[in-house]
């Protein structure tokens, strides 16, 4: 028999530490934003506002299913407010968003439709704890939406998709050489143009990993913070450096996972100075593209960047990774030039039938029938334009 146990203090979410990674890596959704250094890192840094809500599911005493919850009050159109449990590691103001990627709950493998159902009966019985759940970005594939769709028309919950986005991803082959032929011929192009360059001028790359310490780490995560402010500044735009909180996650949350092996942080420089820096994690086999910093005024260069992401994806194909995700994004742009495939990542709603939800879709329907006439005079504007 299942039974689900919740938690609501810190001290009893860092009880949980001994279990957590080991109950994510036998899941069918093991990935870095779950682990217990992550979680518990971003709840230090933006748990303030928020409660826990973390919900176990236990099996005679053995935890095999973890819903990594958190409660807080939102408003909707400045109307009623509603109780909401969303992921931990989701819903930070804008400007401090970690974009913690393929969140979901977290059940030993094959255990799936049961360990759900007892979590989700449970939801269903705490009728003063929430109004809504608004999960973010999980991935498309993830074997526990269809269950909980299921689940959520059964138990007379509203489950809705809200919003869908793409990501891109390129599966690694055994050699470099291999992934060079797959890509586009003008990103082949300018690949190998930058490395001849690169080659002729003396640029030197660092690559900081678990080998480093932490000092090191640092004094090296402040380059990239410095040519990622500078481009975005230059632009007359903040760069996501400039959020506090945001720093302050990545300071802390970084020395945990690169003591681990799950961080790579490469610099390359030219003549001494940094011209590009990339902050990769590298967990479950995937190097995952995170963060860059870019001098794009580099003398000789096409593309800092893209020079700068060839020699760490040629890095992690050495290492035996069998793939390079770049998460959700633009597809069109400099990305489509590796070739890669698309990955949906879902943000969906589930909402109890209750008279605040009667108000707040009536009032959704008739904002967004204000925005769709808005759409269609601007449209009609144009059109009579000479």
């Amino acid at each position: 028999m299942i039974t689900i146990e919740k938690v609501e203090t810190r001290e009893g979410f860092q009880r949980l530490k001994p279990l957590w990674n080991p109950l994510l890596e036998s899941s069918s959704g093991n990935t870095i934003t779950l682990t217990w250094e992550w979680l518990s890192t971003w709840w230090e840094v933006f748990g303030e506002g928020r409660e826990l809500y973390l919900l176990l599911a236990r099996e005679g005493g053995r935890v095999i299913g973890i819903a990594p919850l958190l409660k807080r009050t939102v408003q909707h159109y400045g109307l009623l407010p509603f109780r909401r449990l969303e992921f931990l590691a989701s819903g930070e103001d804008e400007a401090d968003e970690i974009c913690s990627e393929y969140l979901d709950f977290i059940i030993e493998r094959g255990r799936e439709p049961e360990v759900l159902e007892a979590l989700y009966r449970f939801l269903n019985d705490s009728d003063d704890d929430w109004d809504e759940m608004l999960l973010t970005d999980v991935a498309g594939d993830s074997v526990n939406l269809p269950l909980l769709e299921r689940l959520s028309e059964a138990g007379g919950t509203k489950y809705h998709v809200v919003r869908e986005q793409t990501g891109i991803y390129v599966p690694l082959p055994d050699r470099w050489e291999n992934f060079l032929e797959n890509v586009s011929r003008e990103f082949r192009r300018k690949i190998q143009r930058d490395r001849r360059v690169a080659k002729e001028i003396g640029a030197d790359l660092r690559v900081i990993d678990s080998f480093d310490s932490s000092e090191s780490f640092e004094s090296h995560f402040e380059t990239l913070i410095n040519l990622h402010q500078a481009r975005w500044t230059a632009r007359g735009l903040p760069g996501v450096f400039s959020s506090e909180k945001f720093t302050r996650f990545h300071r802390q949350v970084a020395p945990k996972l690169i003591d681990k092996g799950w961080v790579n942080l490469f610099i390359l420089s030219l003549g001494g100075r940094p011209v590009a820096a990339l902050y990769d994690f590298i967990y479950g086999g995937k190097m995952i593209y995170y963060q860059s910093g870019l001098d794009i005024d580099s003398a000789g260069l096409h593309s800092p960047g893209i020079l700068i992401r060839s020699y760490a994806i040629e890095k992690a194909i050495r290492d035996g990774l069998t793939e390079c995700d770049f998460l959700k994004g633009d597809v069109t742009g400099y990305k489509s030039g590796y070739r890669g495939q698309l990955r949906n990542i879902v943000q969906l709603r589930l909402a109890r039938s209750r008279s605040k939800e009667a108000v707040y879709a009536a009032t959704a329907r008739v904002v967004d029938g204000l925005r769709s006439i808005k759409r269609s005079l601007v449209t009609l504007q144009f059109r009579e334009l000479p």
